[in-house]
């Protein structure tokens, strides 16, 4: 079943969050982010200026997308656009804010709860001895969005992590007005979430405008097109499931 949900139907959800590890708000969009169930998942993370969450894993496929603020995961800088992904139990970190914040959005096939952290007792124990643990990271590369949306005459795509034999992949696209939305026919991988950044997206589950999530099982397709001021999606791919 394709799932949707914007920004404006979800804030109704956004929660204060304040413990040792994190201090902002979270707000689901897909699902909740407290418990652990079969389906898709996504939700919003606000994380407050200057803010450090400690290094962490979790125990499914995710990615995050941050969608304002800046700071870093690890060693690695992040602003608006920078796509993040995690294996199943791989340690990350730390998420660092700026001093402005930074804000993500958390993206996974199969929902999970809470994060086991690397500095607390138990966690490393409970890490399953022969997983595939490994991340990724992805961000537009300069000159892509110099062109506003409602100026574009051809659409514009770019691999932000670049297709494997598994599925995984992140990749922009900005269209113009009316223009389709084509994606490759993997056979393989483990379900899409679309992500609209700008401009809105026409589709089968109805109009989704900037800081929208539309998620799509690998048994499904998703039929879409760019709104009347065109449209920028991210569109993450998940590695066939077991993988």
């Amino acid at each position: 079943m394709i799932q949707i949900q914007n920004s404006l139907d979800a804030r109704a959800s956004k929660k204060t969050v304040r413990k040792d590890t994190f201090e902002g708000s979270v707000t689901d969009f897909i699902a909740t982010h407290e418990i652990r169930q079969a389906g898709a998942q996504a939700f919003l993370v606000e994380q407050l200026p200057h803010w450090s969450t400690p290094s962490h894993f979790h125990l499914e496929h995710q990615f995050q997308v941050v969608v304002a603020g800046d700071g870093a995961i690890g060693r690695h800088p992040v602003a608006p656009l920078t796509v993040h992904y995690a294996a199943p139990e791989t340690g990350y970190g730390p998420i660092q804010a700026g001093p402005a914040g930074v804000s993500y959005l958390t993206l996974r096939a199969t929902g999970d709860t809470g994060a086991w952290y690397l500095h607390k007792p138990g966690s490393r124990e409970r890490m399953q001895k022969g997983l595939k643990r490994e991340q990724q990271h992805g961000e537009p590369q300069d000159g892509i969005r110099e062109t506003a949306l409602s100026a574009l005459k051809t659409s514009q795509e770019q691999d932000l992590i670049s297709l494997r034999e598994d599925g995984l992949s992140a990749k922009l696209f900005r269209l113009p007005a009316g223009e389709t939305l084509n994606l490759p026919t993997e056979k393989i991988h483990g379900g899409r979430f679309f992500v609209i950044t700008d401009g809105v997206l026409e589709s089968t589950a109805g109009q989704s405008p900037a800081l929208s999530v539309v998620h799509v099982p690998p048994e499904d397709t998703l039929n879409a097109k760019a709104g009347a001021e065109g449209v920028e999606v991210l569109v993450l791919q998940f590695p066939s499931l077991g993988t």
